[in-house]
């Protein structure tokens, strides 16, 4: 058959390459290996709710509260004495939601008058407002299964409040989450194939014979790439702002500047990509490779609590993925400035400053 020849032409150009064949054939197994070290096994992690039970005397406060930690995926992250107690730390970010129980609950629902449970969620952290409201929801209905023998049927009604909303839309709850994609995949894509093609075009020998440093090699290409994708990125939050009528609560300039710091320190990664890799294969390879633990453990398909320790600490916590979606939720979402994201600001700038003055150093200005 003639489709043998290419076939076996394939494969030996594959093995003439060991570190293009260790990404295509390893990648698959690397990957579901990094999942089940941050999902699998059997321990329970949740996401924190402040719980403030101003029926504290009450046993059926108790109880709906042992029903709502019965539920999968939320604990309770601590326990306070007042309601604006509970929304404060909501506000603050140290938990996800908050569950109020009123003062006479359990007296009210013993004499059969209808009672409310208030719930308060951030409406800017993704998945968890769900997670909240289905636990809650579900210790409601068990609860009141539970007493209906002895004091008849009760009505307890959830009554929901957010923090950061009062509503945010499908399309704004996903635009971190594409401005991430875009400002991350693409240019980190884009400029580590730069130096791999003037390898592979023979053009690399007339760059390094020039009369420039490797800092102007570097710098040359990343600030052409940096054009080149603040274009994109204005265009893109174009779209969104004036097309979709996504709003930003937050100081406009201010997303916007921290937006370009993450695209600078991705970038920055891309370019250290293309110095180490050997051909485009590769480089396409490498940058395929690190952008899936951003996607899978920075926080764009569940919360970052769910996430084993130890891979929250060794990939979650080193991601520029992790912290750009922290910034940009707390700018857009919920109208904080540079000065309030500062932590993620400096976290991206070390890792921009690592990534680029690494590629420098490792710029061979030699062939071979």
């Amino acid at each position: 058959m003639r489709l043998w020849p290419v076939i076996a032409k394939e494969l030996k150009q594959l093995v003439r390459d060991p570190r293009s064949l260790l990404m295509n054939v390893a990648m698959p197994l690397l990957v579901m290996l990094m999942f089940g070290a941050g999902y699998g096994g059997r321990q329970t992690r949740a996401i924190p709710v402040a719980v403030a039970n101003l029926d504290p005397q009450g046993d059926l406060s108790w109880e709906l509260i042992d029903y709502i930690f019965q539920a999968p995926g939320i604990e309770p992250g601590c326990y306070v004495n007042s309601e604006e107690e509970a929304v404060e730390l909501v506000r603050r970010g140290e938990v996800y939601g908050a569950i109020i129980i009123p003062e006479h609950f359990t007296e009210d629902l013993k004499a059969g008058r209808k009672v409310y449970v208030k719930v308060v969620v951030d409406a800017a952290a993704p998945f968890a407002p769900t997670i909240i409201n289905s636990a809650v929801t579900n210790a409601l209905y068990h609860l009141q299964v539970s007493i209906a023998e002895d004091y008849g049927t009760v009505a307890v009604v959830m009554e929901q409040e957010t923090v950061y909303g009062p509503s945010i839309t499908t399309m704004e709850g996903f635009t971190p989450i594409t401005m991430g994609l875009l400002l991350y995949l693409v240019p980190m894509t884009l400029i580590s194939l730069s130096l791999c093609r003037e390898r592979e075009r023979g053009t690399y020998e007339q760059l390094i014979m020039a009369p420039i440093s490797r800092w102007d090699i570097v710098g040359g290409k990343f600030a052409a790439y940096t054009i080149l994708s603040m274009a994109n990125m204005f265009g893109t939050l174009g779209v969104a702002i004036l097309v979709f009528n996504v709003r930003v609560r937050g100081p406009l300039v201010d997303l916007v500047a921290f937006s370009l710091l993450f695209l600078v320190c991705s970038l920055s990664l891309g370019m250290l990509i293309s110095v180490v890799s050997k051909n485009q294969l590769q480089a396409l390879g490498t940058s395929i490779f690190l952008f899936i633990p951003s996607l899978l453990f920075a926080g764009i398909i569940s919360p970052v609590e769910y996430i084993s320790p130890a891979v929250r600490y060794a990939i979650t916590y080193t991601s520029p993925m992790y912290y750009f979606l922290r910034g940009f939720r707390a700018i857009m979402l919920k109208g904080y400035t540079l000065l309030d994201v500062w932590q993620e600001c400096l976290a991206l700038a070390i890792m921009t400053v690592v990534f680029f003055s690494s590629a420098v150093v490792l710029l061979k200005m030699k062939l071979g």
